[in-house]
């Protein structure tokens, strides 16, 4: 009868989520290995290993999924900036972006006063 425990507490060691009753895991020696899903930083030389908590993006350019240091704003004349990695940055052409109209002024007619 194994009587081994089948779950376990672990912290992510990224963000320091605790996380309970995660599965474990047994190798051929009896030791036990908590299953916690993470995938890597897609930076070349970044290497965290992102758990769900962890801070971290998908680029609107790639869609690769980056760790939060990666993150780059590029404003594109909406209100939302695009999210990018700093390699699709390196690939942004610049936009003239317009001035800010005041709110629903280009759906108003401008009151001309009348001259008596």
């Amino acid at each position: 009868m194994d009587i081994r425990p089948t779950h376990t507490a672990a912290t992510c060691p990224a963000c320091n989520t605790d996380y309970d009753r995660l599965p474990l895991d047994y190798d051929e020696d009896g030791i036990g290995y908590a299953i916690l899903d993470v995938h890597l930083c897609a930076h070349s030389t970044c290497g965290k290993l992102l758990c769900p908590c962890c801070d971290q993006f998908h680029c609107d350019g790639c869609g690769h999924t980056f760790c939060a240091d990666h993150l780059v704003s590029v404003a594109d004349g909406t209100e939302q900036p695009l999210h990018c990695c700093p390699a699709c940055v390196d690939e942004c052409e610049p936009m003239e972006l317009p001035l800010t109209m005041p709110p629903a002024s280009e759906t108003r007619p401008l009151a001309i006063p009348a001259t008596a």
